[in-house]
């Protein structure tokens, strides 16, 4: 092996595409809203003509405290598996309770890697928040949402893995 070849190359550095992300408090309390309407079969539904009476779960603006809580308890979720892409000061939260992060990718990734991230990110959210607001009124929808939650973060790795090309890592012969 002629060791001259290999010391005189160049090291490649990989260059970073920076992507920052600001999830929307608003856009997620819409999105929690329309998933917390549960609507039921009506009350009397005998074909007779009366009004039509449902069971309605919804969260209320007097959970909006709690809902910033799991928000935040989703963020530390999120900020686990981005920890070797965060930058900064990580996942942070606005004065409006928006949350924003600075991700570094690797220009190896498949394009548009950066907007279903963004996706998948806000929906981790949506459902870690569902999961603990159905937890008491429906077990079954609860556990449900929990196994969603998992696949979206399972989804989110995988999406952070994908790459182009493989991954190239200098090799230093002594």
């Amino acid at each position: 092996m002629d060791r001259k070849k290999v010391i005189g190359v160049p090291e490649r550095i990989e260059k970073k595409i920076c992507v920052q992300l600001r999830i929307d408090r608003d856009e997620l309390r819409d999105e929690l809203l329309k998933r917390t309407t549960y609507i039921a079969v009506p009350l009397q539904g005998n074909g007779q003509d009366t009004e039509e009476y449902y069971d309605r779960l919804l969260l209320t603006a007097d959970e909006d405290i709690w809902v910033g809580d799991r928000l935040q308890e989703a963020g530390d979720r999120v900020c686990e598996v981005l920890a070797g892409y965060l930058t900064g000061d990580g996942c942070t939260f606005d004065e409006q309770g928006h949350c924003c992060m600075t991700l570094l990718l690797p220009c190896a990734t498949v394009p548009g890697t950066a907007d279903r991230i963004a996706r998948i990110i806000k929906e981790i959210f949506v459902l870690y928040v569902l999961t603990h607001w159905f937890d008491d009124r429906l077990p079954e929808k609860a556990q449900y949402i929990a196994l969603q939650y998992d696949e979206a973060i399972d989804l989110l790795k995988a999406r952070l893995n994908r790459r182009s090309r493989p991954i190239v890592r200098p090799v230093r012969h002594l």
